[in-house]
C-alpha cells in the first residue's frame, strides 16, 4: 500500500468504511504508520467515481498499517491533493514542527522569528495594561509556535490577571503537554485549582510539585498548607498568617504587580 491509495472494506451487508492514505511513515522495526483521511460509510460497495460524493468525516489520524492488512483492498490510487492535506499538516504542527515546516514550504527559523516577535509585542501590552491584547498576540505566537510554551504560559499569567482562572488552568495544562518539567506551569496550575475550589487537587499538586521541584520545596509546602487549611473551613483558614496564606497583596508595593509575574519569562 502507498500514499494514495484508497481502501475500503465492508462492515455490515450495507455498510463500507472508505478511507484514503496521505501519507506512511516507516519505523525503526519496519513497522508502518499510515496518516489517513476517512470518509463517510457507503451504503453499497464504493467505486471510483461514487467516493467523490462521500463527505469526509475526519480528515486525518495515524493508523497502524496492520489494522489494513485483514478485511480491506485496495480500491484505487488517486494524487494526494493540497486540500486535503490541512489535517496531516496540523498535526504535524503539534508533534513534528520541522517536518511540519518542510511539508508546508517554510522556513522554520522565519516561523520562529515571527512567533517571538508576536511574543515580544504581547509582553510589552501586557506590561501596559492591555491584557485582553496581549492575550490574542500570545494566541498568534502559538498559533504560529504550537510548542512555544513560553507564550503558552505569559497568557495563561494574563487570564490570571484578569481573574479567569478556568482559562488559565487550560493554559497551564496545555503548556505541561508541550513542557512536561515546566515548574512555573505545574505550580501555577495547582494555585489556580486552589482559587477554582477544587482543593484535593490542589492539594495533590502542590504536594507533588514539592516532590518534582526540590529547590522550590518552600514554596509548594507553604501553599499545599494553604490547601489543606482551606479544605477544612474557613476557621482554620483564617488561623494562617498572611505569609503563610501567599497574601502579597497585603504588601501596597505588590497591588499592581501581582506574585505570579515573578514566573514571567
Amino acid at each position: 500500500m502507498k500514499a494514495g491509495d484508497v481502501l475500503i472494506g465492508q462492515k455490515a451487508e450495507d455498510s463500507w468504511s472508505v478511507v484514503k492514505i496521505l501519507a506512511i511513515d516507516e519505523w525503526p522495526d519496519n513497522s508502518q504508520v499510515f496518516h489517513c483521511m476517512f470518509y463517510e460509510p457507503s451504503p453499497g460497495r464504493p467505486t471510483a467515481e461514487t467516493i467523490e460524493s462521500l463527505n469526509v468525516v475526519a480528515w486525518h489520524a495515524p493508523m497502524a498499517a496492520q489494522a489494513y492488512r485483514s478485511g480491506w483492498e485496495v480500491l484505487c490510487s488517486t494524487a494526494v491533493r493540497d486540500r486535503e492535506l490541512g489535517g496531516f499538516h496540523e498535526y504535524l504542527k503539534l508533534t513534528d514542527f520541522s517536518r511540519y515546516a518542510t511539508a508546508t514550504s517554510q522556513d522554520m527559523r522565519s516561523l520562529v522569528s515571527q512567533a517571538n516577535e508576536l511574543y515580544r509585542r504581547a509582553c510589552a501590552l501586557g506590561e501596559a495594561g492591555e491584557r485582553q491584547s496581549a492575550i490574542d498576540l500570545y494566541t498568534r505566537a502559538i498559533d504560529t509556535f504550537p510548542l512555544f510554551y513560553e507564550a503558552i504560559d505569559n497568557r495563561a499569567f494574563t487570564y490570571m490577571e484578569l481573574g479567569d482562572f478556568a482559562a488559565a488552568l487550560r493554559g497551564f495544562e496545555e503548556s505541561l503537554r508541550v513542557n512536561p518539567i515546566g515548574n512555573a506551569a505545574f505550580f501555577s496550575r495547582g494555585e489556580c485549582l486552589m482559587k477554582l475550589g477544587l482543593l484535593d487537587k490542589a492539594t495533590a499538586a502542590f504536594k507533588e510539585g514539592a516532590a518534582r521541584f526540590p529547590e522550590h520545596r518552600d514554596l509548594y509546602v507553604r501553599f499545599l498548607t494553604q490547601s489543606r487549611m482551606k479544605a477544612q473551613g474557613p476557621s482554620a483558614s483564617s488561623d494562617l498568617s498572611s505569609s503563610e496564606k501567599g497574601d502579597h497583596a497585603a504588601n501596597g508595593s505588590r497591588q499592581a504587580n501581582p506574585w505570579w509575574k515573578f514566573w514571567r519569562r
